[in-house]
């Protein structure tokens, strides 16, 4: 995180929201103790239900979708929290402060990051891997087998989710003029994520502040308003409307390599190691 700024001064780089979470549990835990805390009832309230009761409203912070319920839910919590001074001061000097834009979802969905707000894809690969590599005292030529055998096996599911999204289609999305441009040229889960946003257009028809367009700006996807107006005026969603992610459904690019504006090349790379 502290190269990010010089190495890629272009990028929006996020917090993974999980760990973090992990982090005001553990502080949570360490910096107080309730065993002298009575209840309105003069009940003795137990630890961990204090931590649930403050993780939960963390939880509310993480999720706030206007800085009015941002600060609303800050509130809430620091009234929680305000018996440990020092639990409160860490999270606001150490989390909020300099990093609320990472992992506050008023923030967080300003950008592009398709649906990508924690490291589990990372962290799922990093675990695969390492039932591959069975041990710390293989050579590098072991090592390196067992990694091209991972490789193989995670090239073969994913040429086989293409080939479901080339083949299957699925009977929402057949012979509606909606999805006509869209059949088997993009992925399943992006017909998933426009057919959960063709049902809010139904409800929210073309009002924008109803809409929140946040498909469009965090999966580059048309939103519900924009649904909505096509299905007034009976147009289908036009490919183009798509970003370039969910339209990668081959390895391999089939045609001129002068017409791949949205795509990056390691082909030179490759063929050179």
């Amino acid at each position: 995180m502290n190269v990010m700024d010089t190495i890629f001064p272009g990028a929006t780089a996020l917090l993974c929201e999980y760990h973090i979470e992990r982090n005001v549990r553990a502080k949570c835990k360490t910096n107080f103790k309730v065993k002298d805390l009575k209840g309105k009832d003069g009940r003795e309230i137990k630890t961990n239900s204090m931590v649930k009761k403050i993780m939960r409203a963390w939880k509310d912070i993480v999720d706030s979708d206007t800085e009015e319920a941002y600060v609303y839910n800050c509130n809430w919590f620091k009234e929680i929290c305000e018996k440990w001074p020092k639990f409160g001061e860490y999270v606001e000097s150490t989390i909020l402060g300099p990093m609320k834009e990472k992992i506050v979802k008023f923030w967080v969905n300003k950008v592009m990051h398709m649906g990508n707000t924690t490291t589990n894809r990372a962290e799922f690969t990093h675990n695969w891997l390492k039932k591959y590599v069975t041990g710390s005292m293989g050579d590098l030529s072991t090592n390196w087998q067992q990694l091209q055998d991972m490789l193989e096996s995670h090239h073969t599911q994913i040429h086989t989710s293409f080939q479901t999204s080339i083949i299957m289609l699925e009977h929402r999305f057949n012979g509606k003029r909606l999805w006509s441009s869209l059949i088997r040229n993009i992925s399943r889960k992006a017909s998933h994520y426009l057919a959960d946003e063709a049902d809010r257009a139904l409800e929210i028809r073309t009002d924008k502040s109803k809409c929140g367009c946040l498909s469009l700006i965090t999966f580059r996807l048309p939103c519900a308003c924009a649904i909505a107006l096509k299905i007034k005026n009976n147009t289908p969603i036009r490919l183009d409307e798509i970003h370039t992610h969910w339209k990668r459904l081959r390895f391999e690019y089939e045609g001129d390599m002068k017409d791949r504006k949205e795509d990056i090349s390691l082909l030179p790379e490759w063929s050179l190691l």
